[in-house]
């Protein structure tokens, strides 16, 4: 039974109060804001210990595992600070807003044998775990192309910290790493070249971009393609009394991969609730595909995370990981890969690196991605 904290009371730290509350392994929670508002808030909806320094969580013996739900900004020096008080961490990602911390996070942990675990809670989704479930089986071959269309309404707001180069870090670590993480989890080979570039801004009042369209080629010769848009899609309006998903299906909004084997392909759609599998095979005619598999779940606020953004797995998977002694679920290594990918990109947002190796100042000599590989032919 452990005690566990959290680092920052705002939507994402008090989004994940419950499902910690919940686990089996957790015997109380404390909750560490600066701002008294949610502190009141948290401790009034949830009924948890609260507290303004962060050094009443590094000072508790009883807590065991910190989450860190703060502003991007500070994730590196309160993970590194939690580490070196011998804590467990999950730090929500991005890991950092420059790749020379989220190294810094990774060699402390590593010199010190601790727990670093990043939220990349799209690797427990379950729309996306069939993907590599179906991968990992053979069922579509090797993945030889991949591309995700997401396009969203502006609904950080004018005034969100997310929007500002300096505490958000830019548009890829803050949204779209995600969209990065997934496709090095699915084709499983070194990123070995980042081509990206963005297009003037809509939305006037950011500092970061509000567009992308970046593709990575991997050292297995496939290529996976992210295009992404902003303020297109119809404002975003969270009414309790709808489901989310279902209000925005018909509105702009969009979030769908195709991945594209040598035996078959898979489609995701959030805003549809789809899966689909097709099966590739010949003809006298020439190649054929047949829809094999076409799934869905149901249309609720449960199942939508479970499926969607399962934060409340991971939450639950990380607790049973440190009270038992096991390793992360994934490792800090592999999630500074992604986080050198959006380096790469952020560093080419404005088209100026396009087709250009990439930059020493970025990528150290012993990373995967440092050299580009022979492509194969496919």
């Amino acid at each position: 039974m452990m005690k566990v904290g959290i680092a920052g009371l705002g939507n994402m730290g008090l989004k994940i109060v419950q499902p910690i509350l919940q686990a089996p392994e957790v015997v109380s929670v404390c909750g560490v804001d600066p701002d008294p508002q949610r502190r009141a808030v948290a401790a009034e909806r949830f009924g948890i210990e609260v507290a303004a320094d962060y050094e009443a969580l590094l000072s508790d013996p009883e807590i065991r595992l910190i989450f860190i739900a703060a502003p991007n900004a500070f994730h590196a020096p309160l993970a590194i600070a939690a580490l070196e008080a011998g804590k467990a961490v999950l730090c929500e990602k991005p890991m950092a807003t420059t790749l020379a911390d989220a190294q810094e996070m990774v060699a402390t942990a590593r010199r010190l044998g601790g727990f670093l675990q990043i939220g990349f809670e799209l690797r427990y989704s379950q729309l996306y775990v069939w993907v590599k479930e179906r991968i990992d089986a053979g069922l579509i071959g090797e993945v030889v192309n991949a591309q995700c269309t997401y396009i969203c309404s502006e609904f950080h707001g004018r005034h969100s910290w997310r929007n500002r180069r300096e505490s958000g870090g830019g548009m890829f670590g803050e949204k779209l790493c995600h969209y990065v993480d997934l496709p090095r989890w699915w084709i499983d080979a070194p990123v070995v070249k980042v081509d990206s570039i963005s297009a003037p801004n809509v939305v006037p009042y950011y500092e970061v971009r509000d567009n992308y369209h970046t593709t990575l080629r991997f050292a297995s010769g496939a290529v996976s393609h992210l295009t992404f848009m902003m303020p297109v899609a119809a404002t975003l309006r969270h009414d309790p009394l709808q489901n989310h998903i279902s209000m925005h299906s018909d509105d702009g909004h969009e979030l769908r991969y195709l991945l594209c084997g040598r035996k078959g392909a898979i489609e995701t759609d959030v805003f549809q609730r789809r899966f689909r599998r097709w099966e590739f095979g010949d003809s006298p005619a020439g190649l054929v595909s047949r829809v094999v598999e076409d799934l869905t779940w149901e249309a609720s606020d449960l199942e939508d995370n479970r499926f969607v953004h399962n934060t409340t797995g991971q939450a639950h998977d990380v607790i049973r990981r440190v009270a038992n002694g096991l390793p992360p679920y994934t490792d800090p290594e592999d999630s500074l890969e992604t986080m050198r990918v959006v380096a790469a990109a952020e560093a080419q947002e404005h088209g100026a690196a396009l087709h250009a190796p990439f930059s020493s100042a970025l990528f150290s000599a012993s990373s995967p991605v440092a050299e580009e590989a022979p492509a194969r032919t496919v």
